[in-house]
């Protein structure tokens, strides 16, 4: 039994793959928000895709990991 639940932090996540963290900064830099804001505008967004779209996009994005795209 584990008595705290581990979750990983986006800052982890981004570090694991140089290329989400280059997507992130240039979003960042483009939309002039910090990476956080970025991260949690994209969550936003996920939260409004109905469900077909999000596993759709959960399958690309596995996909891409699969590749070794990210």
């Amino acid at each position: 039994m584990f008595p705290y639940c581990f979750v990983a932090r986006a800052s982890t996540a981004i570090g694991v793959s140089p290329i989400i963290k280059e997507i992130v900064q240039k979003q960042a830099h483009s939309t002039r928000l910090t990476l956080k804001e970025v991260i949690l505008m994209g969550m936003l967004a996920i939260d409004k895709l109905d469900d077909q779209s999000r596993q759709e996009l959960a399958d690309e994005v596995h996909k891409m990991q699969v590749n070794g795209e990210i």
